[in-house]
């Protein structure tokens, strides 16, 4: 073999491959191993089903018993938000059970997930943004009924945001975006994104409008079911992202 048929190039060389198998091997194992440490189904479906598990709660709020008032004092306000009766109090103390029981439960998941896979997912910031804001949400309005001058501080808030008792909603989103970052997953930046708007869209509107320009056109007792379709709809949105980044991690899973 001389050096003129080398520089000719008739000789092919043996060793150029090398590097491209070896960073196809290095692709392979960074996306296998990122495969293993996405678990946030569980957190999409589980708040997906506390969701609908509050749906009672809504219709009774929308249908409170005669001669019962609303007070600040009665419960949790913003998570509660602001029915004619006092059932809202219920929805709202559901709420905060359900708020930081589901970010402790996620927290929970992560920890065994990261013992089972070998991998862990920094779950903490999602925990911190969840209990914060669900802290807030509770321990501001019942200080602003002792302290008047405090009511700035959530009342700056546009109404329709917490009035229909879906703030919540919007801390399950908050928390969905720190858990998309640690997760490092577009799908789930997607899923956040198609989530908020379903969420804005509940507490801003009223939803059953566009079932009414569909033909639904329920009957006076049928009334408080109205509320349905604004609880229901972010609800749907978790819990279809859930079942399908269940489905699919099952299908990537490593061998």
């Amino acid at each position: 073999m001389s050096d003129e048929e080398r520089e000719r190039g008739e000789i092919p060389s043996t060793g150029s491959s090398e590097p491209e198998k070896l960073l196809g091997e290095l692709a392979a194992v960074r996306q296998r191993t990122r495969s293993a440490r996405h678990a946030y189904w569980f957190p999409l479906v589980l708040f997906g089903l506390l969701i609908c598990a509050a749906a009672p709660l809504y219709v009774s709020a929308a249908n409170p018993p005669a001669g019962v008032a609303y007070f600040v004092r009665g419960g949790p306000t913003v998570l509660g938000g602001g029915p004619g009766g006092g059932n809202g109090a219920y929805l709202g103390w559901y709420w905060l059970v359900a708020l930081v029981g589901g970010y402790l439960l996620t927290l929970l998941w992560y920890r065994w997930h990261a013992r089972r896979a070998g991998v862990q997912t920094p779950a903490r910031g999602y925990l911190v943004t969840g209990i914060v804001l669900t802290a807030l949400a509770v321990v501001i309005p019942l200080l602003s009924a002792r302290a008047h001058r405090l009511q700035w501080l959530w009342l700056v808030l546009p109404g329709d945001v917490w009035i229909r008792g879906t703030f919540a909603f919007l801390i399950i989103a908050a928390g969905l975006w720190v858990l998309a970052r640690a997760e490092r997953s577009r799908a789930l930046a997607i899923t956040a994104v198609v989530y908020t708007v379903a969420a804005l869209l509940a507490s801003l509107y009223n939803v059953e409008n566009i079932l009414f320009r569909l033909g639904w056109n329920p009957g006076p007792g049928d009334l408080p079911l109205t509320v349905l379709p604004g609880v229901l709809l972010p609800a749907a949105v978790l819990l279809i992202a859930g079942g399908a980044a269940f489905v699919a991690r099952r299908r990537v899973r490593p061998a």
